[in-house]
C-alpha cells in the first residue's frame, strides 16, 4: 500500500501508538510535534492524508488546517483532526476550516483505521457518500429481492440494507421510514432513515437533501441530533443519525391526560432554545419545530431532530394534495404566507406552538382541514394559554402568549432573549409550597 499518512501530536505517546496502529495496516507514516512541523513536513513528505491534533503548541491543528487549505499541493490532501470529549465547537470550526473528518479521543483502532480508509477511497475518486458506516461490499452488481421489493412498497422486508443490520422500524413519515439499526464498523445503534423511493423521484429532492445535509453533518450540539451521513445503496437514499433512546414529545399527547407537566415543559424548552440559539449563530433556521420533532432521551434531555428533511421545502408536512411550507398546527404565520426571509422568529413561533399545544392537550389552531389551520394562523385571534389550561402559571402562559404572537416583531427576537425569560421564571411551588 503507497499511502502516506501524516500524524500530527504534540503527545509523544499518541504519535507512538497511532504510528505503530497505521504502520501494521501498511501505511508509509511521518509524525510531526505541532502544526507548523506538520505543515513543513507535508511540503516535503507530500501526504495523501492528514491526521492532526486540534490543541498543540506553535500553530494550532486548526490554524494548521486553513493554511494547508491555502497551499495549492496541501488543498486536496484529506484531513483528519483528533479532539478531546467536550470540544465539539473546536470540531465545528476544524470543518469550517476545511477539514474532512474528526475523532473525538479516545477512539478505538477499527474506529481510526475505518476512517482512514473512507477517505483514502474518497480521495481516489471512488465516488461514496458514506463515512465511518461504510461497510465493504456495498457494490453488489446486481439488485437485491429486499431493494427491489422496498422500490415498489416503501417497506424493508429484510433484516440487512447496504451493510447495516435493522433492529425494528422505529416510525414512518410522508419522505422516509426510520429503523433502529446496528452500524457494521463500530457495531454501535444508529437511526437509520431511509429516503422513500415516492419522495425520491420528486424533482430535485434528493439534490436538495444532499445539500441539506451537507450542512446538517456540522451541526454538533448536546440538544441537537447528530447526523453522521449520507448513503446511496443500489439507488437507494438513506442517512445515518445519533439513536436517541427515549421519545419524541407528541408520544405524551397520546397518553393519558394528554398533557406534559409544566416542569418538564420548563425543562425542554430551555433545551430547545438553546438549539434555536445554535442555529442563529450558524445562519440557519430549522422551518419544522414540532412535538414530533422533539426527542427526549432516556437522561431526560431534549434534541431537536429532522433537521437535514425539515430544511428541505418541499419536506415540509404532506397533505393530500401534496407539501406545505411547514406543519400546519405549529407553522408561522410568515411560514405560512410563503415569505422567502423568514429568520429565527418563524422558529420560536413554532417552538411556542408546540408548548402551547403540550401544556393545554389542544393545538393553538384546532382542525383536520390544514388548509384552513394555515389560514387561520394568518387571521384568526389567538386563545390565550391561561384560558385552556388554567394549571400553567401565568409567567409560563406570558412566555407562550409571546412567543405565539402574529406580528413577529412583538415577539421574542431572538432565542438568547427567550432563555433570558425562561431563566428568570419563578420556581414552581408544590403543593405544601415547596420548590418544585
Amino acid at each position: 500500500m503507497s499511502e502516506r499518512i501524516l500524524i500530527a501530536d504534540d503527545s509523544r505517546e499518541l504519535r507512538t501508538v497511532l504510528s505503530a496502529q497505521l504502520r501494521k495496516l501498511g501505511f508509509e507514516v511521518q509524525v510531526a510535534v505541532d502544526g507548523q512541523d506538520a505543515l513543513d513536513k507535508s511540503r516535503a513528505f507530500k501526504p495523501t492524508l492528514i491526521i492532526m491534533d486540534i490543541m498543540m503548541p506553535k500553530l494550532s491543528g486548526l490554524k494548521a488546517t486553513k493554511k494547508m487549505r491555502d497551499d495549492p499541493d496541501l488543498a486536496t490532501v484529506p484531513i483528519i483532526l483528533m479532539s478531546q470529549l467536550g470540544e465539539e465547537q473546536d470540531v465545528v470550526e476544524g470543518i469550517e476550516a476545511g477539514a474532512d473528518e474528526y475523532l473525538v479521543k479516545p477512539f478505538r483502532q477499527a474506529e481510526l483505521a475505518a476512517r482512514v480508509r473512507i477517505l483514502l477511497r474518497k480521495a481516489s475518486g471512488v465516488k461514496k457518500n458514506l463515512d465511518e458506516t461504510t461497510a465493504q461490499g456495498l457494490e453488489s452488481a446486481e439488485e437485491d429481492d429486499a431493494v427491489r421489493r422496498f422500490k415498489e412498497t416503501g417497506q424493508i422486508v429484510s433484516k440487512d440494507f447496504a451493510g447495516f443490520t435493522i433492529i425494528d422500524k422505529l416510525g414512518q413519515g410522508g419522505t422516509a421510514t426510520v429503523y433502529r439499526a446496528m452500524e457494521p464498523v463500530n457495531l454501535k445503534p444508529v437511526a437509520l432513515k431511509i429516503i422513500s423511493p415516492f419522495a425520491a423521484v420528486k424533482d430535485g429532492f434528493i439534490k436538495r437533501l444532499a445539500r441539506s445535509n451537507e450542512i446538517a453533518v456540522r451541526l454538533i450540539h448536546p440538544h441537537i441530533v447528530r447526523t453522521y451521513t449520507m448513503g446511496e445503496y443500489q439507488d437507494v437514499h438513506f442517512m445515518v443519525q445519533e439513536l436517541v433512546e427515549g421519545q419524541a414529545l407528541d408520544n405524551c399527547l397520546h397518553e393519558e391526560g394528554g398533557k406534559l407537566p409544566e416542569a418538564k415543559a420548563r425543562r425542554y424548552m430551555l433545551h430547545m432554545a438553546e438549539a434555536i440559539q445554535f442555529l442563529e449563530e450558524k445562519r440557519l433556521i430549522h422551518r419544522d419545530i414540532k412535538p414530533g420533532n422533539i426527542y427526549v432521551s432516556q437522561d431526560d434531555v431534549a434534541k431537536l431532530g429532522d433537521f437535514g428533511l425539515s430544511r428541505l421545502r418541499d419536506d415540509l408536512g404532506q397533505t393530500a394534495e401534496g407539501y406545505l411550507l411547514g406543519t400546519p398546527h405549529y407553522i408561522s404565520p410568515e411560514q405560512a404566507n410563503g415569505d422567502k426571509q423568514i429568520d429565527s422568529r418563524s422558529d420560536l413561533y413554532s417552538l411556542g406552538a408546540t408548548f402551547f399545544h403540550l401544556l393545554s392537550g389542544v393545538p393553538l389552531f384546532p382542525g383536520d382541514n390544514l388548509q384552513q389551520v394555515v389560514l387561520a394562523h394568518l387571521t384568526k385571534s389567538r386563545p390565550r394559554l391561561s384560558d385552556l389550561a388554567p394549571d400553567v402559571s401565568p409567567d409560563l402562559c406570558a412566555v407562550i402568549d409571546k412567543l405565539v404572537e402574529r406580528d413577529k416583531d412583538l415577539r421574542f427576537q431572538s432565542a438568547p432573549e427567550l432563555i433570558t425569560a425562561l431563566n428568570a421564571l419563578p420556581p414552581l411551588r408544590s403543593m405544601k409550597g415547596l420548590s418544585l
